[in-house]
């Protein structure tokens, strides 16, 4: 009888594969036993061709312009070629699927439209026949993987998903490609301070995106403060004091607009004899929070830890290959019906500190199944934590803080509903109406999970020291015993003034909530889950969409806010009042609809034929109006992207020194389209020391000295971990530093950098990020 071959999206996952079937052979890119072999990508084995392939360059050109477009391959003719560096494991995997010792095959990449397409590219470039089947499962503990070899999915099951990986793919292509192009050769120009074009990047998901950013930005600017009064009172009962606000029943939104107006009403009501009119009460609940999405974990983490949505993206990543967590990248914040019998042993291994009483009361509340837990899921379910245990000593600092919120969360559907008690109060006084609301919390309920100081998005808020006068407006006065009809004297009457504010620019959590919600910023948590499907690209790519953003030099980040360069602006607005054509690129409902069109494609109810030919119309039309605006107008060429700063720590200290540990591009002839930007590596690793200088922070290879920077000697498996030789503000770094950041996190104390105004200044560097290889300095302290 024949092996059964099983593919993994990535060597870890294939090594949790290997463990629970007992496979413990090892090949050159494989593991083996009597009945398995299992084998590996890493990540996207293929890409499709560049442009280029598809033209007669001799007839064109080389040069990028409007006269080579579009470029528009039919679905046949789209072809996909060997990633530079992954030629030995795709071999690899083309062996086995042809090898005669393999009798049937089983895709276990990630269970999802990328992880359906990266195994579909290498499984169709075989032309294999052989049975092939899906493992689909949300976590990668043994009982899991046992489960799901049990119940194995048809390959016919998963075709629409693999058709749906495919129209992404291709979609991305030709908008990226195409318009990349179109958009660089009309307004590109060259960077003369980096020495490289000015590339205007052009993507289906990404523009829109920034479309959001820039129109948030817009309304700031045109957006005029207007000052409006609030009138306060203080009112004496016999049993104590409580405050008020004034409002007008008749239309209860309305502000009072005039100083004299509100000086008015102060001046009628100043120690004037009140009676409550209105004395409404009652108790309520609230529920607790749902369980995480990928977005909703995002946000909460960014506003708790300040993490970068690609960031909280690296750490859950993380957490479920170390079996902590369930599968992270889903939309879904609901579990199904299946699960609820397994429940108890998700619950039974989160039993350890600081969880153990919290677990132990949890398990006498009994299992929830409420519709706000219990509910139709998507692909995946709820991120929870699995029915194994954690070593939480083996996570590193910021593992522990999302495993934590992840848990708590969890915990928190376990546990009843908090309980207020609720009073709305009506003051009137000489014929003026005063608001007070007051609300006492009666049962903490789920909020137990939390504490009283604890802050998670959606669930408890941090309480803030507040006068009287502003607690009326936040519901939760301090109100002595009252009744209707009661008389109380005003002692104390007064106005403010206020202004209206502008709208705030997005965190990275806000723009997150606004991408799913396809430009709509949706607060309601279950209305969010209502509406899937339809958002700026998915919980899996947003994260690395704004990360492009900040990357290509369209969007700043400072602080939590983002905010539009002037490049990014420009383009923009050359699209909103000059090209209506191209203002499909920035309709976030468009590209939703593209979003959920592709989801039609993966159900079987739209064919992916009619969704590109929607694609190509698209871009034609685009690519037409751009050929009459350089007829027109020229080339028009737009701002160059911004210099990267990097942030000092500390008052006083040199803030002005230019990082240079950004990845230099291959930007010429390149179009940087959503999912087809790539790093070129070269010559790191070729020349130079091969002594291991430290760890890898992204694969866990050996960093080596190259002939332009310090990188993985992993790099032709697909590592893409380096930290280039340009100089920092005049300092190049050397083999010794490296060693001590990549072992300690920071360097030695660097003396004689030199700030932009050219005062020598000393610092450490540290990680900025880790992953990205980006760094930021950190002072002395004094």
């Amino acid at each position: 009888m024949g092996k059964t071959l099983i593919v993994a999206e990535k060597p870890s996952q294939a090594r949790e594969y290997a463990t629970a079937l007992g496979v413990r052979g090892k090949g050159d890119g494989y593991l083996e036993n009597e009945h398995y072999v299992i084998t590996w990508c890493y990540g996207h084995l293929l890409e499709l061709e560049r442009p280029e392939a598809y033209m007669d360059l001799n007839r064109v050109g080389k040069r990028w312009s409007l006269s080579r477009l579009p470029v528009l391959p039919s679905l046949n003719q789209f072809r996909r070629v060997v990633k530079s560096g992954a030629v030995k494991q795709y071999q690899v995997i083309q062996r086995w699927l042809k090898s005669l010792d393999i009798e049937t095959v089983i895709c276990g990449t990630d269970a999802d439209r990328e992880g359906q397409l990266l195994f579909q590219e290498v499984w169709d470039a075989s032309l294999c026949t052989k049975p092939l089947s899906r493992l689909w499962i949300s976590s990668l503990t043994t009982a899991a993987i046992r489960e799901g070899m049990e119940r194995l999915r048809s390959a016919d099951s998963v075709a629409g998903l693999a058709a749906a990986g495919n129209g992404r793919a291709y979609a991305d292509w030709d908008f990226g490609m195409n318009l990349t192009e179109g958009f660089t050769s009309l307004f590109g120009s060259f960077d003369a301070v980096r020495k490289k074009p000015n590339v205007i990047s052009i993507g289906r998901v990404q523009t829109p995106t920034l479309a959001l950013i820039v129109e948030r930005e817009w309304e700031i600017e045109r957006f005029i403060s207007q000052p409006y009064y609030e009138v306060r009172a203080e009112f004496a009962t016999t049993q104590g004091d409580y405050p008020g606000k004034w409002f007008d029943p008749s239309e209860e939104s309305k502000r009072i607009t005039s100083s004299q107006d509100a000086e008015d009403i102060v001046g009628k009501t100043q120690g004037k004899q009140g009676k409550i009119s209105k004395m409404e009460q009652k108790d309520v609940q609230e529920p607790a929070p749902l369980l995480f999405d990928l977005t909703s974990l995002t946000i909460a983490a960014s506003k708790k830890y300040g993490l970068s949505a690609e960031k909280v993206l690296q750490l859950a990543q993380s957490l479920y290959e170390k079996k902590a967590i369930t599968y992270p990248r889903t939309d879904c914040a609901y579990l199904s019906e299946d699960l609820v019998p397994k429940l108890p042993e998700h619950l039974k291994a989160v039993r350890h500190e600081p969880y153990t009483n919290l677990v132990d009361e949890a398990g006498h509340l009994g299992v929830p199944k409420g519709k706000r837990v219990i509910n139709t899921i998507t692909a995946h379910h709820a991120i929870i934590p699995t029915t194994e245990k954690v070593a939480v000593e083996r996570l590193n600092f910021e593992e522990k803080k999302l495993y934590d919120l992840i848990v708590r969360r969890f915990l928190a559907v376990w546990f009843p509903p908090a309980r207020y008690h609720q009073t709305d109060v009506v003051t009137e006084v000489e014929g003026e109406s005063f608001r007070t609301k007051g609300k006492v919390l009666l049962s903490l309920g789920w909020k137990k999970v939390y504490g009283s100081d604890e802050l998670d998005e959606g669930a408890v808020r941090k309480s803030k020291k507040k006068d009287d006068s502003e607690q009326a407006d936040d519901e939760n006065a301090t109100l002595p015993p009252l009744s209707k009809g009661e008389d109380v004297r005003t002692k104390h009457v007064y106005s403010v003034e206020k202004t209206t504010k502008p709208p705030k620019r997005y965190t990275q959590g806000d723009l997150l909530k606004a991408m799913e919600g396809a430009g709509k910023q949706i607060d309601d948590e279950v209305l969010r889950q209502q509406i899937k499907g339809k958002g700026l690209g998915t919980v899996a790519t947003r994260p690395a969409i704004i990360e492009s953003l900040i990357d290509r030099g369209y969007i700043l980040q400072e602080q939590k806010a983002l905010k539009p360069t002037e490049k990014g602006a420009e383009l923009i607005r050359i699209i909103k009042e000059r090209l209506p054509q191209a203002q499909l690129l920035i309709s976030a409902e468009m590209t939703g609809q593209m979003e959920f069109n592709l989801s039609k494609v993966e159900k079987g109810e739209l064919t992916i034929g009619r969704y590109m030919a929607d694609v190509e119309e698209a871009i034609g039309l685009i690519i037409e109006e751009l050929r009459s605006f350089e007829q027109k107008h020229g080339k028009l060429p737009l701002a160059l992207a911004p210099t990267i700063q990097v942030k000092g720590v500390g008052k006083g200290k040199e803030k002005e020194a230019k990082t240079a540990q950004k990845k230099p591009k291959k930007v010429q002839h390149s179009a940087q389209a959503d999912g087809v930007e790539k790093d070129t590596i070269k010559g790191v690793a070729s020349k130079g020391h091969a002594e291991g200088l430290g760890t890898c922070p992204k694969c866990g290879g050996d960093v080596i000295e190259g002939q332009k920077g310090f990188g993985c000697a992993r790099w032709r498996e697909g590592c893409r971990f380096v930290l280039w030789k340009t100089p920092i503000c005049g300092k190049e770094l050397t083999p010794n530093q490296i060693k001590s950041l990549l072992k300690k996190g920071k360097t030695p104390l660097i003396k004689g950098f030199k700030s932009k105004s050219g005062k020598s200044f000393a610092a450490y560097l540290i990680w900025d990020n880790q992953i990205e290889a980006k760094l930021k300095f950190e002072f002395e302290k004094k």
